[in-house]
């Protein structure tokens, strides 16, 4: 059985008792709001990221490139932003269906407007590893979340990256 003990709540220099039954009620109504305001979060941010690249980007890769764990040959690819609840995921995948990729992506901001769509690729030696998407007429694009393992390697060794972009048209 409960007891209804009471509970000195100070708030903004005044003092009030509380029971420990009002304050359970309290404790779960703070939760259940708290619940709220992060999924209101989480719904909002992740509906501004889809909004950063709205449309399939087609694009045509004349070398290898890695993303994530992957090595990706030389083709024709369609990237897209997955329609999951995770909207922070992005698929590549190759014209024939045979090759994909799901990463993880973040938004991007480029200090320029593309006026085709763009892949942005950082390589070292002879090693292209995706880095952001740009979609044409906006500044706002994608980039992956986190260098891949090989990248990370690569990057531990000192070597620098030279970064370029591919016009899409």
């Amino acid at each position: 059985m409960l007891q209804n003990t009471s509970l000195l709540v100070r708030h903004l220099g005044s003092s009030y008792a509380v029971s420990e039954t009002e304050d359970i009620a309290l404790k779960s109504h703070v939760r259940t709001l708290a619940s709220v305001l992060l999924a209101f979060f989480v719904i909002a941010g992740a509906q501004a990221l889809n909004a950063q690249i709205m449309d399939s980007i087609h694009a045509r890769v004349d070398h290898s490139f890695v993303i994530g764990d992957q090595t990706l040959p030389p083709g024709e690819y369609t990237f897209r932003v997955s329609i999951n609840p995770d909207e922070s995921l992005m698929t590549a995948i190759s014209e024939n269906g045979k090759t994909s990729a799901q990463f993880l992506v973040r938004q991007s901001v480029d200090n320029h407007t593309p006026n085709h769509s763009e892949l942005v690729f950082r390589k070292y030696g002879n090693t292209e590893f995706l880095s952001k998407i740009f979609e044409v007429g906006s500044k706002d694009g994608l980039a992956v979340l986190e260098p891949s393992k090989q990248e990370a390697q690569v990057i531990n060794t000192g070597q620098q990256a030279l970064e370029h972009s591919e016009e899409q048209k």
